[in-house]
């Protein structure tokens, strides 16, 4: 299922997208079920969205209060299939994995932007880096309706996967800060930092390690799987749509006394 190609990408990239990879007829249930809360809330009538009957924001997490009832439904459950759990395992080298949620995370970001950036802040790491792991687990990114360049797409740092892996636990502040004393990262993550979709277009590196800002933007279906060793953010949403995508995290059972046994839990900052 997964090629030497692709696991040779994800080792040196530390993420792989596979493309029409959920089945169709799942995606499209969960996307009508999220579609009909929304059509109750008024904003969603008949293939139209109405945002303009919301409150104008300019936060990236508006929209959240708006799907906080509907984030549990097995619909999206049902769409971490057998499948894309045995993709995952091929990946970290048939190491038995568990999800970190009973469901995935619904990412629901209303629009809130004029004009798109890379963001300076918010830049952050869910996983310390823990030297008995290695990688810890496998981040799962998949999309429930189209999400454009610019569309909220969450952005994350290729290559930063491989940095920082000394053989020491690192708590994931820590990990960021140490980051930060390479110019790369200074830069990245300054708001005096010109031109910022440079991130994007000009790879920079730190030693031999080549890193690259990417933005997650697909179709429905598209599945992008990604080292939780990865510098990631929010994006602002300069589209006229919501994003709606979801997560989960799938941890290697390998690293669950490592990962829950540390007075250091894994962060979600």
């Amino acid at each position: 299922m997964i090629t030497q190609n692709q696991r040779a990408i994800f080792q040196e990239r530390g993420l792989i997208r596979l493309d029409d990879f959920l089945p169709a007829e799942k995606v499209t249930h969960g996307r009508d079920v999220l579609l009909h809360a929304l059509e109750q809330k008024g904003i969603w009538a008949e293939g139209i969205w109405h945002l303009d009957r919301l409150e104008p924001s300019t936060s990236v997490i508006a929209g959240s209060e708006l799907v906080k009832g509907i984030k549990k439904s097995n619909a999206f459950r049902d769409l971490m299939t057998p499948k894309l759990g045995d993709a995952i395992t091929e990946l970290v080298d048939g190491r038995a994995v568990f999800p970190m949620m009973d469901r995935p995370q619904l990412m629901f970001t209303l629009p809130n932007a004029v004009r798109w950036t890379v963001p300076h802040n918010i830049w952050h790491l869910d996983m310390p880096r823990l030297p008995e792991c290695g990688i810890p687990g496998v981040q799962v990114f998949t999309f429930l309706d189209r999400v454009e360049q610019g569309g909220g797409g969450t952005l994350v740092v290729a290559g930063s996967h491989r940095l920082l892996n000394t053989g020491e636990h690192i708590r994931s502040k820590h990990v960021k800060r140490r980051l930060k004393r390479e110019p790369y990262f200074r830069d990245l993550m300054s708001k005096h930092a010109l031109d910022r979709v440079r991130f994007m277009k000009e790879p920079g590196s730190v030693g031999d390690v080549e890193l690259q800002v990417v933005e997650l933007e697909g179709r429905p279906g598209d599945v992008y799987l990604v080292d939780m060793r990865m510098l990631h953010t929010l994006a602002p949403n300069a589209s006229s749509v919501p994003r709606m995508m979801l997560t989960q995290r799938f941890l290697l059972e390998a690293c669950r006394e490592a990962i829950y046994g540390q007075s250091d839990d894994p962060d979600h900052e």
